[in-house]
């Protein structure tokens, strides 16, 4: 039902499209894009086992032609590490941009935080400090992907003593758990914040609490690791831009240094 709800929803938009080779081969995939994002996410791809990736192409190229018509910045998909569709994404001009890691966090018992920084909801008072720190550890490459928040729920902030942010948690509720997804800063111990999260969850209502873990923020993964919470296969994180962004002319960019007005960032992968 709550497919079919989507499908007929004015601010979602939905193409789906299937492919037969003559050696009866079948492959097919869904893509949506809600007019409140920029980018296009694919819903789903599936095909028989042994299927050539140049069949998984003819089935993006249609979907990707959609999202343009929509007017779409780009089209994002998510595939397990091990996933033989990876081949045929790439034939198709889709890359890499992000990897992560998904954790299952305990939504019944209670953790005490031993540095007495606590979960709240946020409120329009702190949208600047999101800002900040969102600009502090989002890669700057990959702001235009990852969005601040997604805008499905009221998330939660967690301030230090001295009034700096901490981390905020994003939040987005389905029928089978809450998604969370945690801008966190590195300051900060994150084991204790992570573990505190479930229980500062409003309305939980007994369901499971996933959280996500992009790969540029390693030190949550190693929070996670730590306290032993289960996890899912790492996925990849795939990209098809759209548009180009408008390079900044070499004046531009000189006027940037010289005003020390640089947006600082990680890289998105962690050079051991």
């Amino acid at each position: 039902m709550r497919n079919v709800m989507q499908r007929i929803a004015p601010l979602v938009e939905q193409a789906a499209v299937s492919w037969e080779e003559e050696e009866g081969v079948l492959c097919y995939g869904q893509i949506e894009k809600r007019q409140t994002r920029q980018y296009a996410q694919m819903c789903y791809l599936g095909c028989q086992e042994g299927s050539d990736p140049l069949s998984i192409c003819r089935v993006l190229e249609p979907l990707v032609k959609s999202a343009g018509a929509w007017k779409a910045w780009g089209v994002l998909a998510e595939l397990p590490e091990s996933s033989p569709l990876f081949e045929g994404f790439r034939k198709a001009g889709f890359t890499t941009w992000a990897r992560q890691n998904i954790y299952q966090l305990d939504s019944k018992e209670k953790h005490d935080d031993e540095t007495t920084i606590q979960w709240r909801l946020w409120t329009s008072e702190d949208i600047s400090s999101l800002n900040k720190l969102y600009k502090e550890v989002v890669p700057y490459s990959v702001q235009c992907i990852e969005p601040v928040t997604r805008k499905a729920a009221l998330g939660l902030v967690a301030f230090q003593q001295n009034g700096q942010l901490a981390a905020y948690a994003d939040l987005e509720y389905g029928p089978k758990g809450v998604w969370v997804q945690v801008i966190s800063s590195t300051e900060v111990g994150a084991a204790g914040l992570l573990q505190a999260l479930p229980g500062a969850i409003p309305e939980l209502l007994g369901r499971p609490v996933y959280l996500c873990v992009r790969s540029y923020q390693p030190w949550l993964d190693t929070a996670m690791e730590e306290a032993g919470n289960s996890k899912s296969e790492a996925q990849i994180l795939l990209v098809k831009h759209l548009v180009l962004r408008k390079s900044l002319e070499r004046s531009a960019v000189q006027k940037i240094f010289e005003n020390s007005n640089m947006e600082g960032s990680l890289p998105i992968t962690q050079i051991k």
